[in-house]
């Protein structure tokens, strides 16, 4: 008497010999949506909204507003994108790289037509080329006290972003009662940077190395303005307030360096992006100003890829990842990890809340809680892995699970773990981007030009194989049953890994099975797409009836 059952579905394994795998593990698994033990198919995704063709990047912008269709921002870039900070902001500032300079939008320039965004500006504001023109006239009182001015100026749009300040005038020498003319404003730069004003900053000392404080602001077509003696304002804030790495700066030394990519999202206002060798922040909640000072250097490799978990950044690199933990840009604490586990693809980065996971050529890597580790060690062994082409990678999180998409030269496919253990389950369709949508909750996925809601149309159809059940003798099963929510579903059963026999099942009565033969090991398969409990064979139909 000898019984086979083959239940709770638990994904695939390439590492193990499969002879040695637990019942409830696999040698194929596609499609499988894992999550109730039983074996289920995902739902195809159903299209919600189109975009031109050869999108890498889609992102729903409108996110305030309950639509799936409304509205799609697509790039043919490898695109990172932010919302803005402010809870109070209605236009839905939007900030991005990867589609050359760093950008911002909103929902008043970005969705005027489609293709989104329509239009863009400059993420920062360059500042003035040239020094302001400054002469002093005394007031002609009686036994003057004479004092040492220098004067700066700035760049302001609509937005009230503000610019570094411009080269410091030259030294006005005059008494206090006196005024002072300023002009020679550089022209604002050209660009869609929409600057509307400028602010005019004066010491209150003689040295270029006090503090300068507000004066005026005037309209950008002002050409010259007068200091009277008006109560000084507020400290210059912007001195080191360059636009993100890509934008130029202007001022008198422009500063080149590597266009800021991979813009990430931490806490506390900060952003975050990869710009050549370093890491930048911005200023917090100021994401148009990166200060050249707010910079992290890997000790000994170059970044790849940013990770955000609590208040801790992983800097994943081209050798050990990188902790980057701090309550402020000026203040932030870098470890190295013990984990030599180098990101082979910025794309396969996803930061899942308790940790961030990534590829990297050993496997689909961990860093949060529990520690460090390779999730899919003891999973599948390093071949199986380069075998998906790690560096194709492109991943997201649903339901606390990950989602890669991968291209191994016969188009992309698809696989989904869990990152607290079990086997993997893998797609025969893969995706060439993906969004995550936190509003709704929800992950869209663009095949082509169609961006589909996941899981959310018709039934995939799932394709599951057990492990070998080795005997200790030759036998021949004669009996099997499904137990299935509805059918049909079909059965398969291999023997010493022969096809000895399909069938659709269309109840959950027992079937004969082929005699004339016997073999030592034994595999069931499962195709269909109604869900199935659980699956056994016998040699006789009566051990059935008894389970």
């Amino acid at each position: 008497m000898a019984v086979i059952r083959y239940g709770g579905f638990a994904g695939e394994n390439r590492a193990i010999n499969p002879v040695m795998l637990p019942d409830t593990v696999g040698v194929v698994s596609r499609n499988q949506k894992p999550g109730r033990g039983d074996l289920r198919a995902w739902k195809s995704p159903a299209t919600v909204a189109t975009v031109p063709s050869g999108r890498q990047t889609i992102y729903r912008m409108g996110r305030d507003v309950d639509s799936d269709a409304q509205y799609w921002l697509s790039w043919t870039t490898a695109v990172n994108v932010v919302r803005g900070f402010d809870a109070a902001d209605t236009t839905e500032q939007t900030y991005y790289t990867g589609d050359g300079a760093p950008k911002f939008t909103n929902n008043v320039i970005g969705l005027a037509t489609a293709p989104y965004p329509t239009a863009s500006r400059p993420m920062g504001i360059p500042a003035p080329a040239g020094a302001p023109t400054v002469a002093g006239t005394n007031s002609g009182a009686t036994s003057p006290v004479i004092e040492y001015y220098y004067y700066v100026y700035t760049y302001v749009n609509s937005l009230g972003w503000e610019s570094a300040p411009s080269p410091v005038s030259a030294l006005v020498t005059r008494d206090n009662l006196g005024s002072t003319s300023i002009s020679g404003f550089s022209a604002a730069p050209s660009g869609n940077y929409d600057i509307a004003a400028i602010r005019i900053y004066r010491t209150q000392g003689s040295s270029t190395g006090t503090d300068f404080y507000f004066l005026r602001e005037i309209t950008i077509a002002t050409t010259s303005t007068t200091d009277d003696n008006q109560t000084l304002g507020e400290n210059l804030a912007t001195n080191l307030w360059f636009p993100a790495p890509g934008v130029p700066t202007g001022g008198a030394t422009s500063i080149t360096e590597p266009t800021l990519s991979n813009l990430t999202a931490m806490w506390n206002g900060m952003m975050s992006g990869i710009s050549g060798n370093s890491v930048r922040i911005c200023e917090p909640y100021t994401p148009y100003a990166w200060p050249a000072n707010y910079e992290i250097i890997p000790p000994d490799s170059k970044p790849v890829g940013l990770g955000v978990f609590g208040q801790s950044l992983l800097v994943l690199t081209t050798g050990r990842p990188l902790l980057v933990q701090g309550s402020t840009p000026d203040g932030m604490d870098q470890q190295p990890l013990e984990m030599q586990q180098a990101c082979v693809s910025a794309r396969s980065v996803v930061s899942m809340g308790s940790g961030v996971a990534w590829a990297s050529e050993d496997g689909l890597c961990w860093y949060g809680a529990g520690g460090a580790r390779v999730i899919t060690n003891g999973i599948m062994l390093r071949e199986d892995w380069q075998a998906l082409v790690p560096s194709s990678i492109i991943g997201k999180m649903y339901e606390g699970l990950y989602l890669g998409s991968y291209d191994d030269g016969s188009g992309r496919k698809g696989f989904i773990i869990d990152p607290s253990g079990g086997g993997i389950y893998f797609l025969d369709t893969g995706y060439s981007a993906m969004h995550f949508d936190s509003l709704k909750d929800q992950l869209y996925v663009l095949t082509g030009t169609n961006i589909g809601k996941w899981d959310t149309g018709t039934s995939l159809t799932y394709r599951s194989r057990s492990k070998p059940f080795r005997q200790g003798s030759p036998i021949n099963f004669a009996a099997a049953v499904v137990v299935a929510n509805a059918y049909p579903v079909t059965f398969r059963l291999y023997a010493d890994g022969a096809l000895k026999h399909t069938q659709t099942v269309a109840d959950r009565n027992p079937f004969r099975l082929p005699s004339g033969y016997r073999a030592f090991e034994f595999q069931i398969e499962l195709e269909g797409t109604n869900p199935v409990q659980d699956v056994a064979i016998a040699t006789s139909i009566e051990e059935l009836k008894q389970l």
